[in-house]
């Protein structure tokens, strides 16, 4: 299965701030101190960055009720990945993790400095965000060169692909143990700032789906402008 570490990450101060869970254009106006927290955590923390994406790429068998029967006899299961792979002819697995490193840092600031290790924070955030993006581009590129479409990322969490059932079985699909990623009992992630997630491929992909419409948190998220073009 393969492992692919040669990523380079373009991370911008609104980004970090976004992984902060502030608004950048609020914060840059009444919180000029956060915004020095978040060139100064970008500054420290992009060294410490190590990208990998543990893969598996499967061709899909048979859909069967709300099942995708993929080649290594493994399964993806629940209304969402049924709907959304329906006309998928392959999927992609990954786990994207930027390394425990800038986490280790965060976690070594929350008492002594607790504004830096949320920017430190933030910028974990937006590295993991920005890694899986650029992920899948780079599979969506693939695609496009066979004249093949795909759809939007699937992440266990999102609404029909619970947690503790997509987790597993998108471990069972790559080799996470190469990345340095392990699965918690509890369906965490360690290091915390990975992301797991799939694409289908196909020629017949419904390219009008965003990411937020299966989101929980749609009917209040303020930031759904910037998750649908980065997620699309």
């Amino acid at each position: 299965m393969p492992l692919l570490t040669d990523w380079t990450l373009e991370i911008n101060i609104d980004q970090v701030l976004l992984g902060q869970g502030a608004n950048p254009q609020i914060v840059r106006a009444r919180r000029p101190r956060l915004v020095a927290a978040a060139e100064r955590a970008l500054a420290e923390g992009l060294p410490l960055i190590a990208p990998a994406v543990a893969v598996g790429q499967y061709a899909i068998q048979e859909i069967r009720h709300e099942r995708i029967l993929l080649e290594n006899r493994a399964t993806l299961s629940g209304p969402l990945v049924a709907r959304q792979l329906m006309s998928a002819r392959s999927i992609v697995a990954m786990v994207c993790t930027i390394g425990p490193a800038l986490e280790e840092l965060s976690l070594s600031y929350v008492e002594s400095d607790p504004i830096h290790s949320l920017a430190l924070y933030g910028v974990g955030s937006a590295a993991a965000e920005a890694l899986s993006t650029a992920a899948c581009q780079y599979y969506s590129s693939q695609a496009a060169q066979a004249g093949l479409l795909t759809t939007i990322p699937l992440s266990p969490g999102l609404e029909g692909w619970p947690v503790d059932r997509g987790q597993p079985e998108i471990f069972r699909l790559v080799d996470s143990a190469a990345a340095g990623v392990t699965l918690l009992p509890s369906f965490i992630m360690r290091p915390v700032k990975s992301v797991s997630l799939v694409i289908g491929l196909g020629e017949q992909i419904d390219t009008a789906a965003r990411i937020c419409d299966f989101c929980s948190r749609r009917e209040t998220c303020t930031f759904q402008d910037h998750y649908a073009q980065t997620h699309h």
